[in-house]
C-alpha cells in the first residue's frame, strides 16, 4: 500500500510558513505546532491531515451546514488525547468560548411569533448575535403507536432517523432547523412506544414524515424475520419559539452572566436566555470559621454549573416541555428531557484553601488548580484534608464563612502537528 515516505530518522513534517501567506482571506499557516488562544479567539485548521491536542479550555468545532452555527465536535479535557482532523480550510476550527456564549435556552414558547420578524435584542455587551427559530417541531399524529404499524419480531428497541430540517440556503425559514431526535420502547417484540428527546426546530409547516423503524444491528432476530413499525409525523409548534441560535458569540464579557436576551416581533410571552461558557479565575473566603480537625489543607470544589432556565431542572430521566434539550452547543430545541449535551457536561473546580493551626479557614483567594469548566454559575463545596484523608462528621465547619467564587475566562494553546502528505 503507497503511504508517505517513513523510516528510521525520517519524522514527521515541520510546521509550515509559506510564502506569500494569508492571501484573499485564506487560513492562516503555522509556523509553529503550539498556538496560544486568549479568550474569544477561535482559529480555522488549514487544510490537510493534522493531529490535535486541546487545552483545557478550547474545543475543536465545526460548521453545522443544518442551521450555519459552529458545533461542538469534541468536549475540552474531557476526550483526553490526541483529535484526528482531517479539514478543508474553512469548515473546521478551534474556539476558545470562556467568557462567551456559545448556545441559547428556550425558557417560555410564547404565541403568535413570525419568523421574518422576530428579532433578539442583547443587553451586556460583547457583540454577540442570536436567531430565534419559530415553529417547525416534529409530534407523533397519534398519542399512541398506532397498532397495525406496530410492527413485529424486534427482539431489541429499533432506531428511528429523523431526516434533518432543510439547511438556511434552502430552508423557507432562510434560518434552518434543528433535527429531532427520538427512541422507541418495545413489548412483546412490536414497538409500544415513542418518546422524543428533542422535537426538533424548523421543519417545513404542511409536511408529513413516515418513518420505519429499523432494526437494531445487534438484534438477535434481525436475521429470522422482522416486520418493520412505520411512525407518522407531522410539523407542529406554529407561532412557538422553538429554538435559538448563538451565530456569533463576540468578545468575551469580563462578567459572564451580565448577559440578557430579549425577543422583540410580533408574538408575546416568549423568553429565552444565554448559555455562557465559563470557568472560576478567583475564590475568596468572607467571614470567619473554623474546620474542625483541619491540619493540611480544605478542598474547593463545586457542584452544579449547568445552563439556568426557567423551567424544571433539566435531567437524564425526564422534563416537560420547556426543559431544553441543549442537545448542541449553539442550537437548542425546547422538549423532551435535558442532560445530553454534546459540551454541556461540566468539569468541576479544583482548588485548595489554606488552614490556619487553628483550624480557621484563611481568607483571600485560594490557589486553583484547575477553574473547571461551566455553563451556569456552579456552587461551592468545601471538605477538610488531614493526612491525605477527607474528613466525615468530625470534619464540620464552625461559624459562618461565605465563598464566593469569580467567574471568568482563561487563556489556553493547543497543539497541531501537521501529518504528511
Amino acid at each position: 500500500m503507497a503511504g508517505p515516505l517513513s523510516g528510521p530518522g525520517v519524522g514527521l513534517q515541520l510546521p509550515q510558513s509559506l510564502y506569500p501567506s494569508e492571501l484573499g482571506g485564506a487560513p492562516y499557516d503555522f509556523p509553529s505546532n503550539y498556538v496560544a488562544l486568549a479568550a474569544g479567539d477561535a482559529i480555522p485548521i488549514p487544510r490537510g491531515d493534522w493531529l490535535i491536542t486541546l487545552g483545557s479550555y478550547c474545543v475543536l468545532q465545526y460548521l453545522d451546514p443544518v442551521n450555519g452555527t459552529w458545533t461542538v465536535a469534541s468536549t475540552a479535557a474531557w476526550d483526553a488525547g490526541l483529535q484526528y482532523v482531517q479539514s478543508d480550510g474553512f469548515n473546521y476550527r478551534i474556539f476558545n468560548g470562556t467568557g462567551c456564549p456559545v448556545g441559547g435556552l428556550v425558557n417560555a414558547a410564547g404565541s403568535s411569533w413570525v419568523q421574518a420578524s422576530t428579532t433578539i435584542a442583547v443587553t451586556g455587551g460583547g457583540g454577540s448575535t442570536w436567531q430565534a427559530l419559530v415553529g417547525g417541531q416534529l409530534s407523533m399524529t397519534t398519542a399512541t403507536v398506532v397498532t397495525a404499524n406496530s410492527g413485529a419480531g424486534y427482539g431489541v428497541a429499533p432506531m428511528v432517523f429523523f431526516p434533518a430540517p432543510p439547511g438556511p440556503q434552502v430552508n423557507s425559514n432562510g434560518v434552518g432547523g434543528i433535527p429531532a431526535t427520538g427512541f422507541c420502547t418495545i413489548s412483546s417484540g412490536t414497538v409500544s412506544g415513542f418518546t422524543f428527546i428533542s422535537n426538533g426546530a424548523g421543519y417545513p409547516s404542511g409536511t408529513t414524515y413516515s418513518l420505519q423503524c429499523l432494526p437494531n444491528p445487534s438484534d438477535p432476530n434481525i436475521n429470522t424475520g422482522i416486520t418493520l413499525a412505520t411512525l407518522v409525523f407531522s410539523v407542529t409548534g406554529a407561532g412557538s419559539i422553538t429554538g435559538v441560535l448563538c451565530t456569533n458569540p463576540g468578545a468575551p464579557l469580563s462578567t459572564p452572566n451580565n448577559i440578557t436576551l430579549t425577543l422583540s416581533g410580533a408574538g408575546s410571552s416568549g423568553t429565552v436566555s444565554p448559555i455562557m461558557c465559563q470557568t472560576v479565575v478567583s475564590t475568596s473566603i468572607v467571614g470567619t470559621s473554623t474546620l474542625a480537625n483541619g491540619t493540611v489543607a480544605a478542598l474547593l470544589t463545586t457542584v452544579g454549573g449547568y445552563p439556568q432556565n426557567a423551567g424544571p431542572a433539566p435531567s437524564i430521566t425526564g422534563g416537560n416541555s420547556l426543559t431544553p434539550a441543549y442537545l448542541l452547543t449553539g442550537a437548542v430545541s425546547i422538549g423532551g428531557a435535558g442532560g445530553y449535551g454534546l459540551w454541556n457536561r461540566v468539569r468541576p473546580l479544583q482548588a485548595q484553601l489554606t488552614i490556619g493551626a487553628t483550624g480557621t479557614l484563611a481568607a483571600g483567594t485560594g490557589i486553583i488548580y484547575d477553574g473547571g469548566l461551566f455553563f451556569g454559575v456552579p456552587n461551592p463545596v468545601i471538605a477538610g484534608v488531614g493526612a491525605g484523608i477527607i474528613l466525615g462528621a468530625t470534619g464540620t465547619i464552625i461559624g459562618q464563612s461565605s465563598i464566593v467564587l469569580g467567574m471568568g475566562s482563561r487563556p489556553d494553546y493547543v497543539l497541531l502537528q501537521p501529518l504528511k502528505n
